[in-house]
């Protein structure tokens, strides 16, 4: 059940007792901890302090609530801190801040608290985060990088129109290719995203730069936006592709590695993942490709080369 009472549209420092009586209303509901409200969207009652304790106090222990929006608003930055400090004792799973949210005194401050308090915090319930058109910048996405760096539940982000350039792409990408193995979806379309960015992007889940670069990356991570084309060029975009794919559609990280090994064997080598292939290796490589693939592959997926590569493994024994 969608419930949006709090609309910026009600005037916070006028006579009209109304909106305070939907704000205490609707405070009762999540304080009882009604079924019905899965989804609370937020605005003008974080205006008044004493009405965004009373809302805090609500929150915590509700187990109903799923979906929090932080409306179009200009936050007390105090008092969305009230609000935020609460959450982690709910079943809240996806919070959303509007393109158009703004913070007092700090001009662009939210994308800190958001995080500090959420995706740092104990709030395990939490899986997505939406900071759509939110304008976080270069800066922000660095931020929320470092943050993310040990995050273990969150699963999809959504960062589409927020300016964070290469800078942000690059500090994104260093924490999904080195740290990160819990989220699938980072979405970041129109962020003005060049080459540079789009290569360190391709790298966390694909570096053929080397075996153990290759088996190092990102095997988790299953798309980087809504539209391939708002992110990537024509350099990438097949690496993405069909990385994203091997990710998704693997049920192991060595069944993801394989599917990559195949891909950039052929690529880059022009070998492919098959006994004829083999015979043509350099003796001296041979050992040490087998051993790796016997160690980092899923050898189920090798099928007609799979016997020989058994055998040649305990003749090397």
């Amino acid at each position: 059940m969608n419930l949006n009472p709090f609309s910026s549209t009600a005037n916070p420092f006028g006579t009209d007792p109304e909106p305070e009586r939907i704000h205490l209303d609707i405070i009762h509901r999540v304080k009882s901890n009604d079924p019905l409200l899965i989804e609370l969207s937020i605005g003008d009652i974080a205006h008044d302090k004493r009405t965004a304790i009373l809302l805090a106090e609500a929150l915590r222990g509700n187990t109903h609530l799923r979906y929090v929006t932080f409306r179009e608003y200009v936050y007390d930055i105090d008092h969305f801190h009230i609000i935020l400090s609460a959450l982690p004792e709910t079943k809240v799973s996806k919070i959303s801040v509007s393109p158009r949210f703004q913070m007092l005194p700090y001009e662009g401050a939210y994308a800190m608290v958001v995080g500090k308090q959420l995706i740092n915090s104990s709030l395990h319930s939490l899986t997505k985060l939406d900071l759509n058109a939110c304008h976080i910048g270069s800066s922000g996405a660095i931020v929320l990088s470092a943050m993310l760096a040990n995050n273990h539940t969150l699963t999809e982000l959504y960062l589409p129109d927020n300016e964070i350039g290469d800078e942000g792409a690059v500090a994104m990408a260093h924490m999904l290719k080195n740290e990160n193995r819990s989220l699938k979806e980072v979405t970041l379309d129109n962020n003005g995203i060049t080459a540079y960015g789009q290569r360190a992007l391709r790298n966390a889940i694909f570096d053929d730069s080397s075996f153990e670069t290759l088996e190092k990356s990102n095997h988790v991570l299953q798309s980087y936006f809504c539209s391939p084309r708002s992110v990537f060029g024509k350099t990438v975009m097949n690496d993405i592709l069909s990385s994203h794919a091997a990710n998704l559609r693997s049920k192991s990280t060595k069944a993801a590695v394989t599917k990559k090994l195949k891909r950039m064997l052929q690529k880059k080598y022009r070998v492919k993942l098959h006994f004829e292939s083999f015979l043509g290796m350099e003796t001296d490589l041979m050992p040490y490709v087998l051993g790796w693939i016997a160690q980092k592959c899923d050898l189920q997926m090798i099928y007609e080369f799979k016997p020989i590569l058994f055998n040649l493994l305990e003749g090397m024994g």
